[in-house]
């Protein structure tokens, strides 16, 4: 065999590996870059979800704060309960002030589970009793946020220590434990372990106030709320405050009220009620930009490497462009026979991805908010999106077809 042949046997050897090796990585990047871009998607319109989102509760004008008794002071929950007792007429009584309130969490924060058992329904086992979320409030809660009791009625000063225990329950409490039917009057009880509560006969019914958290959009909405008088609640509670004016300017007269009790005592988280459900929502915007960030980054190493490998393909066959131009090949059809092996990547490429994000939806589904891991919206857009993206940066050097000499080409080495 000649020299020469064997050169041209080495080259061609060395340029399929590198053919190979290129389109591979092009198809590599092309499944990462469909399926960063697919989650930034669906974390993007949970973003717009949010931001759209009507709140079930009033978020504008509300001050709230975390207040902390030190356990030197009030030891146990009766001395908490006195000193709540008597710092929320304090509140109320402020001039900046249209309703205030105290409770363990704020609404959409996320309150606990615990488990209940309702009147007159069986539970044969203890792992049969439904869990729920507590909520524990003072009088003026559902004032301060402007939430109507839907039935019933709110809680008053005069469900303290020694009285009828009660509960106010949430629609979905309401629906899904008493089958819909009414829930004023009924009675249920919280299943502690080692411990004897008491009946608490529900006196109201209000609207879901996201009591699983933004964000626990496939969590349990079911929850009640029980009288801070009447709860073991423990030494930090959230102070809540609908002003008359800015919630800023109200923040000295919140803590003068609870100077007047206890000057020993500080306030702390002090924030308006849309700065906390602002926090809370951080999250999605944080994992959207990031998301995307990566899905750009990916997308153009892709376009990029589509970019190479064509041209590479197109240095590679110039003699072979060159005769069959000579041969009386149309441009359009030497464009077309140089990305046919673009289209091939890509749509490996989109295939890959796509089976990753459906495989990926599953774990993605708790971090999203209303919305389905496999949004058929997402879905087109991103692969249009790349689609168009990757074709451009194959067109581009295919292009260069149409600008090859067919005699300087064929006399080239």
């Amino acid at each position: 065999m000649s020299p020469w042949r064997l050169k041209e046997d080495s080259r061609a050897s060395t340029s399929g590996r590198l053919g190979r090796f290129s389109s591979g990585l092009v198809v590599t990047e092309l499944a990462l870059s469909c399926l960063l871009l697919i989650a930034a998607g669906l974390m993007i319109k949970s973003v717009v979800q949010l931001k759209t989102l009507d709140m079930p509760f009033a978020i504008d004008n509300v001050l709230t704060a975390r207040i902390d008794l030190p356990r030197e002071t009030y030891p146990d929950s009766a001395a908490s309960i006195r000193f709540f007792e008597q710092l929320l007429p304090r509140l109320q009584a402020l001039s900046v002030a249209e309703a205030a309130t105290l409770s363990d969490g704020l609404p959409a924060a996320g309150n606990g589970l615990i488990a209940v058992q309702v009147a007159g329904q069986p539970y044969p086992q203890e792992t049969e009793y439904p869990q729920v979320r507590e909520g524990i409030v003072t009088e003026g809660y559902f004032d301060t946020f402007q939430t109507p009791v839907l039935r019933g009625r709110a809680f008053t000063p005069g469900d303290n220590a020694t009285s009828q225990p009660v509960a106010i329950v949430n629609e979905s409490f309401a629906r899904v434990l008493f089958n819909g039917e009414e829930a004023v009057g009924r009675t249920m009880k919280r299943m502690i372990k080692n411990r004897s509560e008491p009946w608490l006969t529900i006196v109201g019914v209000v609207p879901d106030l996201l009591m699983e958290g933004i964000g626990n959009s496939n969590a349990n909405p079911i929850g009640y709320y029980i009288p801070i008088a009447q709860s073991d609640v423990a030494n930090g509670v959230r102070i809540a405050g609908r002003t008359k004016g800015d919630p800023a300017s109200a923040t000295s007269s919140l803590r003068g009220a609870v100077a007047s009790l206890d000057p020993g005592l500080a306030i702390y988280e002090t924030d308006t009620m849309r700065t906390v459900i602002g926090r809370q929502t951080s999250f999605y915007t944080l994992f959207g930009t990031f998301f995307m960030a990566f899905g750009i980054c990916a997308l153009l190493l892709a376009a990029a490497g589509l970019y190479g490998v064509v041209s590479f393909t197109v240095t590679q066959r110039t003699r072979e462009m060159g005769v069959r131009l000579a041969l009386g090949a149309k441009t359009g059809q030497l464009t077309t026979l140089i990305m046919r092996r673009s289209v091939i990547q890509l749509a490996i490429g989109l295939a890959i991805g796509l089976t990753l994000a459906l495989f990926a939806s599953g774990p993605l589904a708790p971090v999203l908010y209303h919305v389905d891991p496999r949004d058929p919206g997402v879905l087109v857009a991103v692969t249009a999106t790349l689609a168009a993206v990757s074709l451009t940066a194959s067109f581009l050097p295919a292009r260069r077809v149409a600008r090859i000499n067919p005699v300087a080409a064929l006399s080239g080495d």
